[in-house]
């Protein structure tokens, strides 16, 4: 993975710890018993995880488009430079 993906894998397991420790206390106050607590948390630690995963997965593939897209406009413009290149040395053995 490139650098910016880790980034945003960073960013999204630092915004899950504060989701969680959000969700831990708020339950908390709500007097659920800390058994309780630690299995809803299991499982809200798990689907967040499971969320960001696929995320950064589709993130990825994401980037990788953009990237191919890029190499093959590139392609493009190399390919009508040298067209115009072409036609300009036409035109100038013309005259």
């Amino acid at each position: 993975m490139n650098r910016e993906t880790d980034q945003l894998s960073d960013v999204l397991t630092e915004m899950s710890a504060k989701a969680l420790v959000t969700w831990m206390t708020h339950s908390a106050l709500q007097d659920i018993p800390r058994e309780a607590l630690l299995v809803r948390g299991h499982d809200f630690v798990y689907a967040l995880h499971a969320n960001f995963v696929l995320l950064r997965d589709v993130l990825a593939e994401t980037l990788e488009d953009i990237e191919q897209q890029s190499h093959d406009l590139e392609e493009r413009l190399n390919n009508l430079e040298q067209r115009l290149l072409a036609l300009q040395k036409d035109n100038d053995n013309l005259y």
